[in-house]
């Protein structure tokens, strides 16, 4: 533990959790012997890469954004805020099982896709709703993803949100680079670019692994080489993000508990590596990255 701590003195600060301090230091110094060249990141978009509060004021996920647009009507807000009401509190429910809870997500994400189907909404809205409501970053993460991209570090945004926003808020932060890859739920338009539809696989919080990612799509194999992953998310479905990356593999998982902490601090402590209460910054993530890179120099 102390040798970790002297490598990346901010795991010492009071925020952040470990259980087992030595597979944590195995698992790092795996990644650091790895160098830059077998890295790769997987991580979710909303409350991950993006913070979950200023100042204790909930910050807008990708459905956020869509349903806080100005030019969709008051029934489809109302309808959307009844549908979190009722679907939030059994997705962060500690007691349900994830059997118990994935067909009532998949309700939720049916009913929440359906409603904007029916909201005359075009291609070009997506831009207007990021600059709207525009997407905070957690501190440090543009700065983080423009070091990846510089080390040429792939990172795949795996994401149960919106792909039309995510993207809108990638670009509007200069983060479309081509280390970049969104998976998420994208929309299809018409000709007219008329919003007709969201495609045909359903991403949710339970199933962010392997057989959400296209079948034509050789991610995965095409960075068979990058057998080191750094993984980041906000929930337990998201430690399942990795899943096709190719053996062998080290994944460190760093899991930010932002609600309901002291509920499900032992739980989370119990599945991911490193556990961040609270911690709207990308700062333990980042050190950790300029570990991997500060050896190679």
């Amino acid at each position: 533990m102390d040798n970790l701590i002297s490598l990346i003195p901010n795991l010492k600060l009071s925020h952040v959790h470990v259980k087992d301090w030595q597979n944590v230091g195995d698992k790092i110094n795996k990644l650091i012997a790895g160098t830059h060249d077998k890295l790769q990141v997987i991580a979710d978009f909303d409350f991950t890469l993006t913070k979950f509060h200023v100042d204790g004021v909930r910050k807008l996920s990708c459905h956020g954004v869509v349903e806080n647009y100005s030019k969709l009507p008051d029934h489809y807000k109302l309808k959307s805020k009844e549908m979190f009401n009722k679907y939030y509190p059994i997705e962060i429910d500690q007691h349900l099982s994830v059997e118990e809870k994935i067909p009532l997500m998949i309700e939720w994400y049916d009913g929440a896709h359906e409603l904007l189907e029916h909201s005359n909404l075009y291609k070009h809205d997506f831009a207007l709703m990021v600059k709207e409501n525009p997407i905070e970053f957690r501190d440090g993460t543009l700065q983080f993803m423009k070091d990846l991209n510089a080390a040429n570090i792939p990172i795949l945004v795996f994401s149960a949100g919106v792909g039309d926003v995510i993207d809108e808020a990638l670009l509007a932060n200069n983060l479309t680079q081509d280390n970049v890859k969104v998976i998420s739920n994208y929309m299809t338009y018409n000709t007219e670019g008329k919003l007709v539809a969201f495609t045909d696989k359903l991403i949710h919080m339970y199933n962010k692994n392997e057989t959400s990612i296209p079948h034509s799509s050789t991610y995965f194999q095409d960075l068979s080489h990058r057998h080191n992953v750094i993984l980041l998310g906000d929930s337990l479905g998201d430690l399942q993000m990795s899943k096709g990356v190719e053996p062998p593999s080290t994944v460190l998982t760093i899991g930010f508990l932002n609600d309901k902490i002291e509920e499900r601090l032992e739980k989370y402590k119990g599945e991911f590596d490193i556990v961040l209460v609270d911690d709207q910054s990308m700062d333990i993530p980042d050190a950790i990255l300029k570990s991997v890179l500060a050896n190679e120099s």
